[in-house]
């Protein structure tokens, strides 16, 4: 009897129970960072719409009674949506002050509240919220009717293009200046939120960024390609992005730099190669479990290992398992602290937390400086110690760092989400813990 061959049997698939859970993990990992940055922004976007006398509600209804609720609205005009009760946007507001705070009636400035009718496009209505203008003056142009009554016939659109050399808005008799004046202010604060909407500025790719590119690209090629088995190579361009990122270009991934951006905006047009490189810091991570970065880039990292070679392996420094758990620690309290710092306006340079500041000689902090030193000299005995036990930034490609079919839900997924919880917390009771702090 003729025995049939062994057939192979192919390979087997990935669970789909694990597969669903590495993907969840994946997702959750990146929307807890994106909605930390989301917050951040969303606080400093308020911040900049409301400044030190918010806008409230009740000053909204005065003007148009069916406003239930505000939202703060990202773009450059720097307002509030007003909406009903069924979340509809019903209208627009904005004040004047602090953009228009230069212009002054006739002894002091006024802060107005404009409120647009979305159904109409046109202003509802005006209220005077405070004024360091003279009393008298304030009251007889809160009062006149005449007055009031020209500006619903203006939509936002008009105020842009309004010209009030021309005589279209009359100042009110025996208080022209201070009428003038906020009339001037009004006008001012609507065109200065045009411009800035169209004022994007142009997209620039210089040598600069060119160089960062390569950099991400090469540390791809001799991660992800047969070049990574090429150990002089690797070494080769570790100490070219030491060289070129640490002392010639001073373009290194820092808290300091992250914390801008969400503060403000990202700037892609100026700096696209320091973006990419960002991006590439971030997600190459998350998609393929190569932290590219930390590992073939980072002018520090790259410090820490060659001096980690200079001490041999039985004299590094052994240690215990619960000092390790401990020194763990230390990445995650400095989170905290760049979150408390970040929303609350402590007087802590963000820069001085890590060591990356301390390869720009010039302007180097002497914090920084000694956080470089001392993680450099404990390399020498540990490897990696800033890398594993000092690193923030680190410790954020790290956590969105994919680790495939076996992940699972861990200890930094858990403290990720208590971060963001603090986050939510600190965008929304800053302000009073700023009031609590200051008394």
């Amino acid at each position: 009897m003729t025995e049939l061959p062994l057939v192979p049997l192919p390979p087997k698939s990935p669970r789909p129970a694990s597969l669903l859970r590495s993907v969840s993990l994946k997702v959750y990992r990146i929307v807890v960072l994106v909605l930390i940055v989301f917050l951040i922004r969303d606080y400093y976007v308020r911040k900049r719409v409301q400044g030190d006398a918010p806008i409230l509600l009740h000053e909204v209804q005065a003007i148009l009674p069916a406003a239930d609720s505000l939202r703060v609205d990202h773009s450059a005009r720097n307002g509030l949506f007003i909406l009903n009760q069924e979340q509809q946007t019903i209208g627009y507001a904005v004040r004047t002050s602090p953009i228009s705070d230069e212009i002054i009636g006739y002894c002091g400035p006024s802060d107005t509240l404009i409120v647009f009718d979305q159904a109409t496009g046109n202003i509802a209505g005006l209220s005077i919220r405070s004024s360091g203008d003279t009393t008298s003056h304030v009251n007889d142009v809160r009062n006149d009717r005449y007055y009031m009554s020209l500006w619903p016939q203006y939509s936002w659109d008009d105020l842009t293009q309004l010209d009030l050399r021309q005589g279209e808005i009359e100042g009110v008799s025996g208080a022209t200046m201070t009428s003038m004046g906020i009339a001037h202010a009004i006008v001012h604060r609507i065109q200065y939120s045009q411009k800035q909407a169209q004022a994007i500025p142009p997209f620039q790719f210089q040598a600069n960024d060119a160089v960062l590119l390569l950099f991400g690209v090469g540390a791809a090629l001799i991660t992800f390609t047969r070049l990574k088995r090429m150990h002089r190579l690797r070494s080769l361009f570790k100490l070219s992005a030491f060289i070129y990122l640490g002392f010639v270009s001073g373009d290194l991934l820092a808290e300091s730099l992250f914390a801008g951006w969400a503060k403000y905006t990202i700037p892609w047009r100026q700096l696209s190669g320091l973006v990419a490189l960002a991006a590439i810091a971030v997600f190459v991570p998350w998609s393929t479990r190569r932290n590219l970065y930390c590992q073939s880039i980072c002018p520090h990292g790259t410090a820490q290992e060659f001096l980690g070679k200079i001490v041999p392996a039985k004299r590094k420094w052994k240690i215990r398992a619960d000092v390790k758990r401990g020194l763990r620690w230390i990445p995650v309290l400095l989170l905290i602290l760049i979150l408390c710092i970040i929303f609350l306006d402590l007087p802590i340079d963000l820069a001085e937390l890590e060591a990356f500041d301390a390869y720009l000689l010039t302007s180097a902090g002497i914090v920084s400086i000694w956080i470089a030193v001392t993680g450099l000299f404990a390399s020498l005995f540990i490897p990696q110690a800033y890398c594993h036990y000092g690193c923030p930034t680190g410790s954020i490609f790290e956590f969105v760092r994919s680790h495939g079919r076996a992940d699972r839900f861990g200890k930094s997924d858990f403290v990720a989400g208590l971060l963001l919880l603090l986050a939510f917390l600190l965008n929304q009771y800053a302000e009073i813990l700023k009031q609590y702090l200051l008394n």
